[in-house]
């Protein structure tokens, strides 16, 4: 099915696609409003970029096991869509790709994934829970921002950042375990989770971004470690319930306002030196 084939195309409720296709393109379905439901054969092996975006009356979409590649914004702001399995022959979650599918309750993401895009669950808002195989070893700035209702999520072995803003504004994340391959935390990473109340940095992180933690309300303790020689701006500020904070000999530089706000904030290491900060 060529691009445009029937974009804006906005009174279609339901098409049947023919067994011969192989590739739906981009665009191909684009803001078909009023679409509920689609099946897609078993011989297509590739969707192409931003094939269904905008079908904001589509509840539920079956990727036959064929399908090896499905483009960025393929689904994006689909917004009725409750659920999605991604087949086992896809290997990388384009960006943009589920953005918008404020509906989205679960996905399943197969062991062939390796990598997961920008952008690629941006504000799935009902998103709960998420399992990332142990085959992802990169994860794309704001893939997961904005999802206020993602309790908890994995982060896989192997992994060696947690890019920009990746979980920002993730309001009911509750906790979180770093893996032990991790050494950074990029800008904003964690900023907005507000129910987080615990989290392990790894030995081996030796950069935490501005804004890391920022605005994460219920945070009680945290540990620097020893590899990390510069606190960036805004790292902690607004963390109103740290009471405690360990910050390595090796530390040279504290950022502006990086604790700003913390008003919990009763023990420090070498804590003359951030007195001017607080």
């Amino acid at each position: 099915i060529e691009s445009w084939a029937f974009e804006d195309c906005t009174s279609l409720t339901s098409i049947n696609i023919p067994d011969g296709v192989t590739e739906i393109s981009d665009r191909a379905f684009a803001d078909c409003k009023s679409l509920t439901s689609i099946i897609i054969p078993e011989g297509v092996t590739e969707i192409g970029n931003d094939a269904f975006e905008g079908c904001s009356s589509l509840t539920s979409i079956t990727i036959p096991k064929g399908v090896a590649s499905i483009g960025g914004d393929a689904f994006a702001y689909c917004r009725s869509l409750t659920s999605i399995t991604i087949p086992k022959g896809v290997t990388s979650i384009e960006e943009i790709t589920f953005e918008g599918c404020s509906s989205l309750t679960s996905v399943t993401i197969p062991e062939s994934v390796t990598s997961i895009g920008e952008y690629a669950f941006m504000n799935c808002s009902s998103l709960t829970s998420i399992t990332i195989p142990e085959s992802v070893t990169n994860i794309g700035a704001y893939a997961f921002y904005k999802c206020s209702s993602l309790a908890s999520i994995n982060i896989p072995e192997g992994m060696t950042r947690i890019a920009e803003r990746v979980f920002d504004s993730c309001k009911s994340l509750t906790s979180i375990i770093i893996p032990d391959s991790v050494t950074s935390i990029g800008v904003g990473a964690f900023d907005g989770c507000e129910s987080l109340t615990s989290i392990t940095i790894p030995e081996n992180v030796t950069w935490i971004g501005q804004n890391a933690f920022e605005h994460c309300k219920l945070l009680t303790s945290i540990t620097v470690p020893e590899g990390v020689t510069r606190i960036q701006d805004s790292a902690f500020a607004y963390c109103s319930s740290l009471t405690s904070i360990l910050i390595p000999k090796d530390v040279t530089y504290i950022g502006e306002r990086a604790f700003e706000s913390c008003s919990s904030l009763a023990s420090m290491t070498d804590k003359d030196r951030a007195n001017s900060i607080l």
